[in-house]
């Protein structure tokens, strides 16, 4: 619960891509992530405005959905590799619109 809320804080400061947390807190990508979507939903459930900048490809463009936390392997419209992650950012007592 209180590793839950510190994601939360981290958030609330910058953009952070799934990788970038993961290295901060010592874990692998697929653990911050489960723990990550939870952060999200509680977020959005308490009225925070939840912010996902899609990953996307460097080489076409190419923007996969906002779903898609942790990064992709290959673009599925050029198969290229070099891709940007997604960004995640939490606004603290803001609702979604």
């Amino acid at each position: 619960m209180a590793f839950r809320r510190d994601l939360l804080k981290l958030l609330t400061v910058q953009p952070r891509s799934v990788s970038s947390l993961a290295r901060e807190l010592g874990l692998r990508r697929g653990d911050v992530e489960e723990d990550l979507r939870h952060v999200i939903r509680t977020a959005r459930a308490a009225g925070h405005r939840v912010i996902v900048e899609p990953a996307r490809c460097r080489a076409c463009g190419f923007t996969f959905g906002e779903e898609k936390l942790l990064k992709p392997g290959k673009c599925p419209s050029c198969r290229g590799t070099r891709l940007y992650e997604a960004q995640i950012r939490i606004e603290v007592g803001l609702s979604q619109t």
